[in-house]
């Protein structure tokens, strides 16, 4: 639940041709998708006062499988980290453009808190966490 001190992220859902919400289909952006029925919900930033602002933090849900992927765009150069939640840390680079970050855990049925540190986050336009897909 929000409360007056976190702020209101941009944030969107795809739903399918029934009218519900596909699963994994959760994305931040700064404008809807124009591919894909994608309705904005209500989203806040996490009330996490000793992560870095540079940062975000998801959950990893290994449930459906150890495979796990996760995507996003930048408008140019990014250089970001990537601490799996399992010991696994992996830091990377690149020009700018489209990345997709994937990793295999040791066990099925776990939840794993993910922390991805960007060296400019303004400069992400989109997440998107397909999960286990």
């Amino acid at each position: 639940m929000a409360n007056g001190n976190n702020k209101r992220l941009k944030a969107f859902v795809r739903y399918d041709g029934t009218g519900r919400v596909v699963p994994s289909s959760v994305i931040l952006a700064r404008f809807k998708p124009k591919v894909g029925n994608y309705k904005e919900i209500d989203a806040y930033e996490c009330c996490n006062n000793t992560l870095p602002s540079n940062c975000i933090e998801f959950v990893a849900d290994t449930t459906g499988g150890a495979y796990f992927v996760f995507n996003f765009n930048t408008l140019g150069p990014i250089n970001f980290t990537v601490d799996w939640g399992d010991g696994t840390v992996h830091p990377d680079a690149g020009a700018g453009g489209f990345y997709e970050e994937s990793h295999t855990y040791a066990e099925v049925g776990q939840q794993y808190t993910v922390r991805v540190c960007f060296d400019d986050i303004a400069s992400v336009t989109e997440l998107n966490f397909p999960g286990n897909d």
